[in-house]
């Protein structure tokens, strides 16, 4: 991604490892989150490889072939070339916030969304992700969440704990949040 001219951020586990600026798990891959509005810039970018877009909710891929593929529910590219596989999240914005995609009243800032670290690479803020990982969690959802949490400030946790009361108010992780 280092000449692609669009705001772009590591997203998925990884943003948990680059908050805490160590590695704490293997991750299976590596997942980048861009804003919807420029799909087409990537789709340029990564015009060499085999571009797939993710069916929500059918667990199957189909090939690229147009912009109109990539219409809303669609959110998610996997991208393949020889052994290489990235995997591009679209993420709405309107004006200064970023909107879930599970749920689009609840939002975040444009500058709590999008961090960077101590070496300039641009990270989703953690907790963004975690609310994504607490509406199924896996084992390793589980351990990233008992990695950072611990690592939390206030407005991380209270935005957090909004998030879950609305899109997952059974959560076990709402009890470390509010301590």
């Amino acid at each position: 991604m280092k000449n692609f001219q669009m705001p772009w951020f590591i997203s998925g586990g990884w943003v948990i490892d680059i908050a805490l600026g160590k590695v704490t798990r293997e991750h299976d891959d590596l997942d980048i989150c861009i804003y919807r509005e420029d799909a087409n810039e990537a789709l340029r970018y990564f015009e060499d490889w085999e571009i797939k877009v993710a069916v929500p909710g059918e667990n199957r891929l189909v090939g690229f072939e147009q912009i109109g593929d990539l219409s809303l529910p669609r959110y998610c590219l996997h991208l393949f070339r020889d052994k290489d596989f990235v995997e591009i999240l679209l993420t709405e914005r309107v004006e200064d916030k970023v909107l879930f995609r599970k749920n689009k009243n609840i939002t975040m800032p444009i500058n709590e969304f999008a961090l960077k670290d101590c070496e300039g690479r641009p990270f989703v803020n953690p907790v963004w992700q975690l609310l994504f990982k607490s509406l199924n969690p896996r084992e390793k959802d589980i351990e990233d969440f008992n990695n950072y949490v611990i690592n939390m400030n206030d407005q991380q946790k209270l935005w957090l704990a909004d998030g879950l009361r609305i899109m997952k108010p059974d959560s076990v992780w709402l009890e470390k949040l509010v301590d």
